[in-house]
């Protein structure tokens, strides 16, 4: 039997959920320090809200957390997300829920999530 080595991925594929916000650009806007433009992929509702983003090479795809089929499509051959937390108060653990099945269905390997600010000290369900 032969030796094979496992390939190995060069190029992966990272995307971040709300890319249109103050959160989601800061984050991009570090990533793009430390990667290429094009292993960027920023999830949006609208994608006219983040035209300087996909100027500077960064791939823009449409994701709205309310609309399932937006999420698979969007989520083809990402390799790692960050879903920050959505911000409609009772609609949160559904809007979740999609993304991650999204995120399982599409093959990601990697899903960090945002919690909401001062979650570890807060009590109820937003800090979940």
């Amino acid at each position: 039997m032969a030796f094979r080595p496992f390939p190995i991925k060069v190029f992966v594929t990272i995307a971040i959920t709300g890319a249109s916000g103050q959160l989601g650009r800061l984050v991009i806007q570090s990533l793009l320090e430390r990667v290429p433009a094009e292993q960027v992929i920023a999830l949006v509702r609208d994608p006219g809200k983040v035209q300087d983003l996909a100027a500077q090479g960064v791939v823009v795809r449409t994701a709205d957390y309310n609309q399932p089929a937006t999420l698979t499509a969007a989520l083809k051959g990402v390799d790692k997300l960050l879903l920050i937390s959505s911000n409609e108060l009772g609609n949160r653990a559904a809007q979740h829920r999609a993304v991650i099945d999204a995120a399982k269905a599409a093959g990601v390997t990697l899903l960090a999530y945002t919690s909401v600010l001062h979650a570890d000290t807060s009590i109820g369900a937003l800090s979940y």
